[in-house]
């Protein structure tokens, strides 16, 4: 390790350590070995494999959270929030684990954008060079917005409580814990423990127990290591009403293979619901048939009996 790199290395640890953030892309002339060094050096795990696609193929954006702050505001209609993909030709198929979280995920579910916090600061990771031999993303229309936003959000410190929604995974940096146990403080009160394992090497662990809104507390004995507030999804109280094939192409998102059915608000749910669980009640039509057969029963013997008077006369 060369004394420039090492300088580097302390350099770049203590700017974390002092509250601030940085952005990592790959260099366009960097290898695999090279790259994961340097993430190595302010303490993330390494990535994978450089991935090369085939002349004339790309991979794409799969799945992103919008609901992260770097998406706050950049959108006109913030009902109709997408992204226009880039094509990418060469990235690095970083997966964040448990010491982060992605913020853009590509086909293949590997990351094209994460976050980390490291020490008391945060970085954004970027898998692929903003060169056009790697993708087209410096002249797709979310490249110029999105650079200036991560500016601005690392710009601000970063020991103010982190915010999730609630059901989401909690990412922590235990690096001061004293004891090999965290006590968790739950927005009712409650205790929750986490046991640290003699032979865990990490800093990070993940809490996944966020149900409840409210504010969760991470100690070490005493200590206070970290706090987060999780809130509601404010999808949860859009009351605009959804069509039908909104719904039917959510259950197809989450791949529902159950049976669901539909109630009218001129309908009773309770029937609906009885009628979906045990089948539609068919005494009523029992009766009507049996009364229909005795009205034809009735009829058959009032003629027979009028051609037995008719015989007798």
């Amino acid at each position: 390790m060369s004394s420039n790199f090492a300088n580097a290395q302390v350099k770049l640890n203590q700017f974390l350590s002092s509250g601030k953030g940085i952005i990592i892309f790959p260099s366009s002339v960097t290898d695999v070995t090279s790259f994961n060094s340097s993430l190595s050096s302010i303490g993330i795990s390494s990535s994978g494999n450089l991935v090369k696609t085939d002349i004339g193929q790309s991979i794409r954006f799969g799945e992103t959270d919008f609901n992260h702050p770097l998406f706050e505001n950049i959108f006109m209609d913030e009902k109709k929030k997408q992204v226009e993909s880039p094509d990418i030709y060469s990235y690095f198929k970083i997966n964040p684990g448990g010491k982060g979280k992605s913020i853009i995920k590509l086909e293949d579910e590997s990351s094209f954008s994460s976050e980390y916090s490291i020490r008391d600061g945060r970085v954004l990771l970027f898998g692929s060079s903003p060169v056009f031999s790697w993708s087209d993303f410096p002249i797709k229309g979310i490249f110029a917005p999105l650079i200036t936003k991560s500016v601005m959000y690392l710009s601000t410190n970063n020991k103010s409580e982190a915010n999730y929604l609630a059901g989401e995974i909690i990412n922590l940096n235990v690096s001061e814990r004293t004891l090999p146990q965290i006590k968790v403080m739950r927005p009712d009160n409650s205790e929750d423990f986490i046991n640290m394992n003699e032979n865990q090497v990490t800093d990070f662990i993940s809490y996944s127990s966020t149900s409840i809104s409210g504010s969760y507390k991470f100690y070490s004995g005493e200590k206070l290591l970290a706090s987060a507030k999780v809130n509601t999804d404010p999808a949860e109280s859009v009351t605009e009403y959804m069509v039908e094939s909104d719904f039917d192409d959510y259950l197809e998102k989450i791949n529902f293979n159950g049976k669901h059915i539909r109630i009218d608000k001129n309908e009773n749910p309770t029937q609906m619901i009885l009628q979906a669980r045990f089948g539609s009640e068919l005494w009523r039509y029992f009766v009507l048939i049996a009364i229909l057969l005795a009205l034809v029963e009735m009829t058959i013997a009032r003629n027979a009996k009028k051609e037995m008077e008719g015989l007798g006369g």
